[in-house]
């Protein structure tokens, strides 16, 4: 209510001022100007011409239909000057506007109208206001105007009417259009947009051709034509991203339908896409089809092709499967046929009438394998039977639907595997009484695997095992005579190994052994354990006494295993190997003592008697690991009680410095205490050690807290100039004051007691400066003597 109260209150004040007002001089006046080719008088005309020349360039024209002047362009810019004076009471109202603007001439570019683009950007001019006697009153020199094509007010302003004159009148002069480098942007852009508007055209015209080529059914080309199919989209889009419409006012003015062209483009593409997504989202039934029909047509090899690119579209079609299992069966490719198959009926999800199909593919193929098996049994070739009995088998146990004849299965199966195990043992029988011990045991080996993995039926049969036995008897007899051989030519570790491997044999089996074969093992182990003895030796001497050992621990496993250990001979080198070995290990013994002690003996004449001790110790430690040898370690036991007390001595320093490391400063000026003690107490002088004074030891460190707790130190037990001078050096240092008000006052005060029992006479700051130096650092120690010196004064 209020806002519609506010608007008529408005209203009518605008309707009073009217009123009031009156119109002195009104004015409008048509104005306009040739822009064409001219010299460049200044920057204005520059660009003109460059509009021009433009133009030139573009063949524009005076229409949309054509009639290029043979001249160079010309247009016109025609506008209306309007100038008005209106009295209000005693002011003057003057208004200019510039308005109905407008171009023509040769503003056509390839049938577009241009006008618009080719009107200036800017206006100048200047405006007079004149009395009755046509003489100046004011003068307006206008600064730059941005022109606009629906028209600007130049001048809107209000004077005093001083003369109360009737004859005023208004007077534009030097109205001048301004044309800049953003008009000739804005004109070469318009141009470039027309350019592209027809080449967009005839990209258009182009993919309205292309597209009706693009075949959805054409299921072997799909990918490559959804590719194209795909372009041609993103194509469209990209023309629809430049908006010709908007920008060319295609609506007004579309000399080439290319809005029209572009709908039905569009509307193209969009039957097409839905077509081609069709076709790919079906593209595994479109190949099965396909192959059913290249099927019926007996063209078998294309078919299979579809099946397969029906697959790779969806590996799990069962039809597809189906088919493929089909082709393999026709062609009798039995095992390929019974997998597909299987695979169907057991990892797939079928629909009931795929389901029925492949059983009885099934069946027939079940059939076939049934028919083969027969067939080989009939020609004796059992082990064909028993592969083809097996397929068929596998059918049955893993296709619960498939109906199978066992017994017939199994009278087969049995028929045919006992053929091939017979035949197997009846080869390797031949290949025995030839000598072939290798192909014997090979073939014997097979038909026990093979009477093992159809137990079910041969699980009584002797015939293997009893190959097995003859084969394994004449590799036992071959291996004996084979270490007699070698016996002769003394080759007794070749003996060894094939008696050796005889007895293997023996004790693995139950055939009638050879009586002499442990006499034989004994004949030809005593050698080479011999043998084996004297490289031990030899190794204990050399040193490598892991090697002996080890030597002397297998020589003793075949003393036993070949019933040797009563034998002389060998028991004599065995004991001089041991001892050899024991005498080894003794003087190994011996020389780590001496490589300690000596290394001690150095340590001590570098005065580190800490280490110099844990080498001594050391020395009895290699001692002790072979007790046995009776190593005497007297040396070693004399040295550390020599320099017993000079290790304790610098044992007592290093746990001073691990306390100052750690932070226990107090606890380690204790213990360097303790060491200073145990300096003097035990004369370490003697051992060439030194030692530094606990003034120098804190003087020395890198942690200044330390040196301070030295400082309280010294201040506690009244050495004053000793904690006077190290309190100095460590405020030098870096060391803050405030850390030491304490100890500086409580120096001071011992400092005055001093003074006043040593009878000192000097002025108390006088003192207090001698300490201090004059040093601010020390000012809490001088005012603290001074502050002493007066109590005691007073006392």
């Amino acid at each position: 209510m209020k806002r519609a109260l506010l608007l008529i209150w408005i209203l009518t004040a605008a309707v009073a001022v009217q009123a009031q007002s009156q119109l002195v001089f009104n004015e409008a006046i048509p104005v306009s100007f040739l822009i064409k080719q001219e010299a460049a008088a200044n920057s204005s005309q520059v660009n003109s011409n460059k509009l021009i020349q433009l133009l030139t360039e573009g063949g524009t024209t005076a229409s949309k239909t054509g009639g290029r002047p043979s001249r160079k362009p010309e247009f016109v810019v025609r506008l209306e000057q309007q100038s008005r004076i209106a009295r209000a009471g005693d002011q003057l109202q003057l208004k200019v506007q510039l308005q109905q603007i407008g171009v023509n001439g040769d503003v056509h570019y390839r049938g577009f109208d241009m006008g618009n683009v080719l009107l200036p950007e800017q206006a100048k001019m200047t405006v007079r206001l004149l009395n009755g006697q046509q003489k100046e009153v004011k003068r307006y020199s206008l600064p730059i105007l941005n022109l606009k094509q629906n028209g600007i007010v130049a001048l809107e302003t209000s004077v005093p009417d001083t003369a109360n004159s009737q004859g005023y009148t208004l007077k534009v002069e030097g109205l001048e259009l301004v044309y800049t480098q953003a008009d000739v942007q804005e004109l070469e852009g318009q141009i470039s947009l027309i350019k592209d508007y027809y080449a967009a055209d005839a990209t258009l015209n182009k993919m309205l051709q292309d597209v009706v080529l693009i075949k959805h059914y054409d299921v072997d080309r799909i990918k490559q034509q959804d590719e194209r199919l795909h372009d041609m989209e993103e194509m469209l889009d990209k023309l629809q991203g430049k908006r010709f419409s908007d920008k060319l006012s295609l609506n007004q003015y579309d000399p080439q339908r290319y809005t029209a062209k572009a709908n039905q483009l569009n509307q193209l593409l969009k039957e097409r896409r839905k077509a081609v997504n069709h076709t790919l989202a079906t593209l595994d039934q479109q190949f099965y089809n396909r192959g059913i029909s290249l099927m019926a047509r007996n063209n078998l090899a294309a078919a299979s092709t579809y099946f397969v690119k029906s697959l790779e579209v969806n590996p799990r079609f069962a039809p597809a499967h189906l088919q493929l299992a089909r082709l393999d069966f026709m062609s009798g490719n039995l095992q390929e046929a019974a997998g597909r198959t299987r695979d169907i009926l057991t990892q797939m999800r079928v629909d009931p009438e795929t389901q029925q199909m492949a059983l009885g593919l099934a069946h027939d193929i079940y059939s076939s394998f049934m028919a083969e098996g027969h067939a080989h049994n009939g020609g004796g070739d059992y082990r064909s039977a028993v592969a083809a009995y097996a397929d068929a088998r596998a059918l049955c146990s893993t296709l619960g639907g498939l109906r199978c004849n066992m017994p017939a299965l199994n009278d087969g199966e049995g028929r045919a595997v006992y053929g091939y195990y017979r035949s197997m043992v009846e080869e390797g029988k031949h290949f025995l009484s030839r000598g072939d011990l290798a192909q014997a045991e090979q073939l014997a080996a097979e038909a026990y695997t093979f009477q093992r993995q159809y137990d079910y039926l041969l699980h009584d049969a002797p015939e293997a095992a009893e190959l097995q036995g003859q084969v394994k008897y004449q590799y036992y007899v071959q291996h004996i005579d084979k270490g007699r051989q070698a016996m002769k030519s003394r080759d007794y570790r070749n003996a060894l190994e094939q008696f050796e491997s005889a007895l293997a044999l023996e004790q693995g089996n139950t055939f009638q052994p050879v009586r002499e074969l442990g006499g034989l093992l004994q004949q030809a182990a005593k050698p080479v354990l011999l043998s084996q003895l004297a490289e031990g030796y030899t190794l204990a001497m050399n040193n490598r006494l892991s090697d002996a050992r080890a030597v002397a621990s297998s020589a003793e496993n075949m003393r036993a295993r070949y019933a040797l250990e009563r034998d002389k001979e060998v028991q004599g080198k065995y004991i001089e190997l041991r001892d050899r070995i024991f005498t080894q290990e003794c003087l190994n013994v011996q020389a780590d003592y001496d490589r300690h002690y000596q290394n001690a003996q150095a340590l001590v004449r570098e005065k580190k008697f800490i280490a110099a001790d844990q080498a001594y110790q050391a020395a009895i430690n290699a001692a002790g690991t072979k007790a046995t040898c009776t190593i005497a370690t007297f040396t070693a036991e004399d040295g550390i009680a020599t320099i017993a007390e000079a290790a304790a001595y610098q044992r007592i320093l290093e746990e001073a410095n691990r306390m100052v490391a750690t932070g226990r400063y107090t606890d380690a000026i204790q213990r360097y205490n303790a060491a200073e003690q145990h300096y003097l107490n035990k004369s370490i002088a003697r051992f060439g050690l030194n030692h530094i004074s606990l003034y120098n030891f804190a003087q020395a460190q890198s942690k200044l807290a330390f040196t301070a707790t030295v400082v309280d130190h010294f201040t506690s037990i009244h050495q004053e100039k000793a904690a006077l001078q190290l309190l100095t050096n460590l405020l030098n240092n870096g060391y803050a004051k405030g850390k030491t008000k304490k100890v500086q006052q409580q120096l001071g005060i011992q400092l005055a007691i001093l003074d006043v029992n040593a009878g000192r006479t000097e002025t108390a700051n006088v003192l207090a400066a001698s300490y201090t130096q004059g040093d601010k650092k020390l000012k809490h120690l001088g005012k603290a003597y001074e502050k002493e010196r007066k109590k005691l004064a007073k006392g």
